[in-house]
């Protein structure tokens, strides 16, 4: 929606100091004075305002530059608001970031609570239009806490109404644009609930968006009836335009229903309402390629026009896209320059000043270390090297506790899981000894039809003992393999076997330990992987631990009315490297633990219950491999940890 907030938005920055006459020719007179004061400024910022690209900029920077030589702050931020807003008009929103944050610094000095807000507003908008939404969703937070905790509103549009809404529902936009469906509805649900009046009404972009959740869901009949809401709210508000977004998300969802009829009836209409001040390129498109599609079933001359528009319109995405690619080189590139000039001139004012101190001082504190060295050298090595030996003797011991855990984690699974073939081959046996007499009284009887028979079953499970003997025999090898030492000899390697079978040990390995426990395993493997060399009791090592503290995680929550504990075990081929995801609905890590969890003897589990070295072992193996260890995590919703390896 940035094409909505970014030429209406802009105008909340705008506050009482430019309640003046704001007629185009009296402002013009206003700047024509050169009385180069405050008011001069505040008519450039409304003259920038109404302008288009690239007059607005340059209202922009006059005042900016006019600004910044009377010292008027609040000029010089709101100056660069116009300018940025006018390079986002242009979509031109890398020096549109630039700009405004040069505002929010300004703002942030002044506690300019609207000034802070309306620049977060359309910084999260412009880091969206370039897909950088992880820096859109900081400034959607840091926005709407500030319009929700100062109770910030609108001051030329939206008059008098709160801006916490219109953060909330681009949040949701963002996630949606993210594919992270269900927080963007927990955002849009928040903005809904919010109630906030457009022109009497409640706001349509809310709906809009749930909408568009339910119909990437599947969920149809329920998005359809958000989209004639959204279509109705939106006429009401007055928002004729913004139908168009509604119109082509509707002419999706009749496609995948099989409604052509419907989804040619509304894609038509974008494209005929469709225009370039006023809408976005992305719904035409969208329209433009429903059309195509329906088409190429219906009238293969319709559907060539609509694909040639198509391609027209992908160019023009892609090449605005490498507009903004270039821009932000050339502007980085300026950018770093200028810091590179400030840096060295600061550097240079403050060298003289600091050289004659800081000579003396390290002076006498080489001295003063020098003559504690020369005093202790020799009890200070001996000490190190004392606790040097503790501390190596107490990591070795430590990683054994570790592999020997883990192996008895493993062998109680291989019990369990060796108790199946074996169980087969007992049964199979005592079924062969009642055939082989039924068999040896039909030979007596000469009846060889029935000893064909016989004979033929007697094979036939002879076969099936054969095969879960060879079974027992690979969970036996499996385990052998666990419990020697790495070798380090790479081979060839199906993992989607492999992690299926030591899932399966570590969930049975688990229940040894807690009868009570039970969890869902829910697994996916993808069959286009190939066999990949890896050392197979390495990554099984690895895998075993990663499913073991997921199986622990989710026993921390087991008692809780209505949670169901469940693990996840996945497995994918992006590009050149084969994913190994286990995931968990557990209580999450803390942000602030994050970056500890890979480090050797960090652990968050009760005294004696852990070492610490799992993960911390399983990020070693992983790196050996070239591959590498990550995880995502969300307090009170999970984690997942995924490792990633080369194919090659």
């Amino acid at each position: 929606m940035k094409n909505y907030i970014l030429p209406v938005f802009f105008l909340l920055l705008l506050h009482n100091s430019h309640a003046q006459d704001t007629s185009i020719d009296n402002l013009k007179q206003i700047i024509n004075r050169h009385k180069e004061d405050t008011t001069e400024v505040n008519a450039l910022v409304v003259l920038g305002n109404s302008a288009e690209f690239p007059d607005a900029v340059s209202y922009g920077k006059q005042g900016l530059q006019l600004a910044q030589k009377i010292n008027y702050k609040k000029g010089e931020a709101d100056c660069n608001m116009i300018v940025a807003c006018g390079y986002g008009r242009n979509t031109s929103s890398i020096q549109s970031i630039q700009y405004t944050l040069n505002a929010l610094n300004i703002y942030e000095g002044l506690e300019d609570y609207t000034g802070i807000a309306s620049a977060h507003l359309i910084l999260q908008a412009n880091y969206r239009e370039v897909e950088d939404y992880n820096k859109a969703l900081i400034h959607e937070f840091n926005g709407e806490q500030v319009a929700e905790s100062k109770n910030v509103r609108g001051i030329f549009v939206f008059p008098g109404h709160r801006l916490a809404p219109l953060f909330l529902a681009e949040t949701g936009q963002t996630y949606v644009l993210k594919n992270q469906l269900d927080s963007a509805l927990i955002y849009i649900q928040k903005s809904i609930e919010q109630n906030e009046l457009f022109n009497g009404v409640a706001w349509f972009f809310p709906i809009y968006l749930q909408a568009t959740i339910q119909q990437m869901k599947g969920n149809y009949i329920s998005s359809l009836e958000n989209y004639h809401v959204a279509t109705r709210l939106a006429i009401m508000n007055g928002l004729l335009n913004d139908t168009l977004q509604i119109y082509s998300g509707m002419s999706t969802l009749f496609k995948k229903t099989g409604r052509f009829d419907s989804s040619v009836y509304y894609a038509q209409i974008v494209t005929r309402a469709w225009n370039k001040q006023n809408s976005e390129i992305k719904n035409l498109l969208e329209a433009v390629t429903n059309l195509a599609d329906i088409y190429k079933l219906r009238d293969k001359d319709s559907a060539v026009k609509y694909i040639e528009l198509g391609h027209v319109l992908k160019d023009s995405l892609l090449s605005t896209k490498n507009d903004r690619e270039i821009q932000g080189i050339s502007f980085n590139a300026q950018l770093q320059q200028e810091k590179q000039v400030a840096e060295q001139a600061k550097y240079k004012s403050r060298i003289q000043l600091y050289a004659t101190i800081a000579g003396l001082l390290a002076l006498l504190l080489i001295t003063a270390i020098l003559w504690k060295n020369y005093k202790q050298q020799q009890k200070v090595k001996l000490k190190i090297e004392h606790a040097y030996a503790e501390l190596k003797s107490t990591q070795a011991q430590l990683i054994q506790s570790e592999k020997m855990a883990s192996l008895g984690e493993l062998t109680a699974g291989i019990a369990h899981e060796i108790q199946n073939p074996l169980n087969f081959v007992n049964n199979f046996s005592d079924v062969n000894q009642e055939l082989l007499a039924e068999l040896k009284d039909e030979i007596g009887k000469g009846n060889l039809d029935e000893v064909k028979a016989i004979a033929s079953n007697v094979i036939e499970n002879e076969h099936k003992i054969n095969l879960h003997g060879k079974r027992a025999d690979s969970i036996v090898k499996g385990m052998l393999q666990h419990s020697r030492t790495s070798s380090g000899q790479k081979e060839l390697t199906d993992i989607n076997e492999l992690a299926d079978e030591y899932v399966r040990l570590a969930y049975h390995g688990f229940r040894a330990k807690e009868k009570s426990f039970n969890a869902k395993l829910e697994s996916g493997f993808d069959p286009r992987i190939e066999r990949i060399n890896i050392v197979q009791q390495d990554i099984g090592r690895a895998i075993l631990n990663l499913v073991n503290n997921a199986f622990y995680a989710v026993s921390q929550k087991q008692n809780i009315d209505g949670y169901e504990p469940t693990v996840t075990v996945t497995t994918s081929k992006v590009d050149d490297r084969v994913l190994i995801s286990v995931g968990d609905n557990g209580n999450g890590i803390p942000q602030n633990l994050v970056d500890k969890i890979f480090q050797p003897f960090f652990t968050t589990k009760p005294t004696g219950q852990g070492t610490g070295l799992g993960l911390s072992l399983a990020y070693d193996i992983v790196k050996a491999h070239g591959g590498d260890l990550k995880v995502e995590t969300k307090e009170e919703a999970g984690s997942e940890f995924i490792i990633s390896l080369p194919i090659h």
